[in-house]
């Protein structure tokens, strides 16, 4: 996993990739079958404790330009690490039936422990989901409906008390509430809040910026957070620090939340809004055991974490590139007047789906918003593999970025300009960018909530932009849309406006 630092304002890219891990022994020179050597990131570092106190303390940046530099479509970028360009190879790491296994070191977070993401075993993985799926369905969705277009309503009052808002923080207060509501019944209210900014929001903010630490420090992070909770204590962590106490809180409401639904499940109740419902109990046909309250409650914080904040971005993205293109805004409002007569009508999501404008300013909002930003980790397995003509040994990891694949000029002309109008190009073309195309990754471990996602962007999107005339604050610049990669995409800054009621 890599820091990239990332600037997509006007027509210059800032990309600073961080190898934050390597091996103790450096591998021998990885050869193709012409003896040709791979070729070396001139930063390659060879020993993981250099790399890890280097990132950790130094904060150190390595500048590797995505495009255009790399000595073909593969390069060693540490000791047995190695980052790919290329997307035959990223389709074949990121199947169904993968045999590379996730990265231990990349996904050992502490707040992530006993959740989906923290698996590495391919059946366990695959029973977990198989009990999530079910609720992630586009049948399921549907039927969901309802409770989004209600969180959609609050939210949309809110914008129109007429006051300077944070559209940053106020898409995740939505997605939030939300996937709260929707996971164990237990909203959070966080649309109620007067600024959009609770105090868990605030402290989740704080504690994503401090990712490099987590990766690089995971022992340090988890010694730290067992001294906060069993010898300080929350209220005296308060004093300490209030950030931490108000993420130790919430990761509290989770777990609480997610456990009161198991015991409402135990003592036999059936009649709950829940997508646990099937972790609750064990499944003799496939062996799979009921999900211990630990593991609950990671894939408790997990879901809201990863449902808020991704989605939250990409709204993000969109309004604010909506806003700088004016004429790409009108042709949406165009589009969508054909289906919205008046400013404040609703509209279902199948209605949505059919029209095409709308559809290409989400994907390329997808595009620039890119899911996870940072090198996605992946082991080569004991078999080794055979990758771009290297044979590469067991336990090498291969890293991908999404990033890379979503900004390569060759498939996407202009790449770090908005443009939602290349995919209503030739259907020829527009099938090779969806090759390259990947926010929400492939394979055995795609996004389980996609669907969901997919409905909060185009119903959310819709109704703001045909309600409201949105313009920047003051106080706002382009540069507090630039973004560093701290796993996810974390702004600068961020997207503050004012919104004004459309009168047609």
């Amino acid at each position: 996993m890599s820091i990239q630092s990332c600037s997509e304002v006007g027509d210059k890219v800032n990309v600073d990739l961080i190898p934050f891990h390597c091996g103790l022994v450096e591998h021998p020179t990885v050869k193709n079958a012409d003896g040709v050597s791979m070729p070396d990131h001139p930063r390659k570092t060879i020993g993981s404790w250099v790399s890890t106190i280097f990132e950790a303390v130094a904060d150190g940046k390595v500048q590797l330009p995505l495009q255009g530099t790399w000595a073909g479509p593969i390069i060693r970028v540490s000791s047995n690490e190695v980052h790919i360009n290329d997307i035959d190879t990223y389709n074949q790491i990121f199947k169904v039936a993968t045999k590379f296994p996730k990265t231990a070191f990349y996904y050992s977070s502490p707040s992530t422990k006993h959740s989906l993401l923290d698996l590495r075993d391919f059946h366990a993985v695959h029973l977990r989901r198989s009990a999530l799926q079910p609720y992630f369905s586009k049948q399921s969705v549907r039927k969901l409906e309802g409770l989004i277009q209600t969180k959609i309503n609050m939210f949309l009052i809110r914008l129109s008390e007429g006051n300077v808002v944070n559209l940053s923080r106020g898409f995740r207060c939505l997605t939030c509430d939300v996937i709260t509501t929707y996971s164990y019944e237990k909203c959070f209210e966080a649309l109620s809040h007067p600024t959009f900014s609770p105090d868990w929001l605030i402290a989740l903010e704080d504690l994503i910026s401090t990712a490099q630490l987590t990766v690089s420090l995971p022992g340090l992070v988890i010694a730290m957070q067992w001294i906060f909770q069993n010898l300080i204590g929350r209220e005296n962590a308060k004093n300490i620090s209030p950030n931490v106490a108000n993420a130790m809180e919430f990761e509290e409401h989770c777990r609480a939340a997610v456990l009161k639904q198991q015991e409402r499940w135990n003592a036999g109740e059936r009649d709950l809004v829940t997508i646990f419902g099937q972790l609750f109990c064990g499944n003799e046909k496939n062996g799979r055991k009921a999900a211990t309250q630990d593991e609950l409650a990671g894939d408790a914080l997990l879901t809201v974490a990863a449902g808020m904040d991704t989605t939250g971005h990409t709204l993000t993205v969109a309004t604010y590139n909506l806003v700088k293109y004016p004429e790409i805004q009108r042709e949406l409002l165009k589009e969508l007047m054909t289906v919205m007569p008046h400013p404040t009508s609703e509209v279902k999501e199948e209605v949505l789906d059919r029209l095409p404008f709308l559809q290409a300013c989400l994907k390329e909002s997808l595009r620039f918003s890119h899911g996870v930003s940072n090198p996605l980790a992946r082991d080569v397995p004991q078999t080794g593999a055979d990758i771009l003509g290297y044979n590469l040994p067991p336990g090498t990891i291969t890293m991908n970025s999404h990033y890379v694949y979503h900004t390569n000029p060759t498939i996407f002309p202009d790449p770090l300009r908005w443009n939602p109008e290349r995919w209503l190009g030739p259907d020829e073309k527009v099938k090779e960018m969806e090759n390259y195309f990947m926010p929400f990754s492939r394979g055995a471990r795609i996004c389980i909530g996609l669907n969901l996602a997919k409905a909060e962007l185009l119903l959310t999107l819709a109704r703001l932009i045909r309600r409201f005339e949105i313009t920047y604050s003051k106080d706002f610049t382009d540069s507090h849309m630039e973004w560093v990669s701290m796993f996810v995409p974390v702004t600068k800054g961020m997207l503050t406006v004012t919104a004004k009621e459309r009168i047609v």
